[in-house]
């Protein structure tokens, strides 16, 4: 994959992990095949905004790996002159969306609604989902990984029920809109 140069300065900046580099080029990957199966059956989609999106959605790593990555993301990619638009399918990628109920809920600094809603916060979004490390899943391994964190963290049921339940509400959009 061509990275552009920008990201990669940025990544170097941070000092990003090789390991979270990895998979954000096969989260980009994975959203680009996508966004081009939407594009191709008629939709509009800035492809563009989607690959450097998903090459940034995780550059909050290189400040922590709490759950908050996402919401330091998207302040690093303000700070550094991205658009508006980059920076909001950035911090939306985090489960399948936070809304300002959970952020409260979560204890997080920020309580913003994070719930993608444009076709590329959603593409994103949806291909972190199905990106474990540098390797791309099915759906149905992320819905198993759930299950997994929900009995591994029974303190969070709730908040990985309601992911589950955005999962395959995201899932069967971007399927009707030709993506997947």
């Amino acid at each position: 994959m061509d990275i552009p140069e920008e990201i990669t300065e940025l990544w170097n900046r941070y000092k990003l992990d090789e390991k979270v580099k990895k998979h954000c080029i096969k989260v980009a990957e994975v959203a680009l095949k996508i966004a081009e199966r939407i594009k191709k059956s008629g939709h509009d989609v800035d492809v563009d905004s989607v690959k450097k999106a998903a090459l940034l959605h995780d550059i909050g790593r290189s400040i922590t790996h709490d759950i908050d990555h996402f919401i330091h993301s998207g302040k690093i990619v303000r700070k550094e002159g991205f658009s508006e638009k980059i920076a909001r399918i950035v911090e939306r990628h985090f489960l399948c969306g936070i809304t300002k109920d959970d952020a409260k809920r979560l204890n997080l600094k920020v309580y913003g609604d994070f719930m993608p809603e444009t076709i590329e916060e959603k593409i994103v979004c949806y291909a972190d989902k199905i990106v474990r490390n540098c390797c791309e899943i099915t759906f149905e391994e992320f819905l198993k990984r759930l299950d997994e964190l929900k009995d591994r963290y029974p303190e969070n049921e709730w908040l990985i029920e309601k992911t589950k339940k955005r999962a395959i509400k995201l899932k069967r959009e971007l399927e009707e809109l030709g993506g997947l």
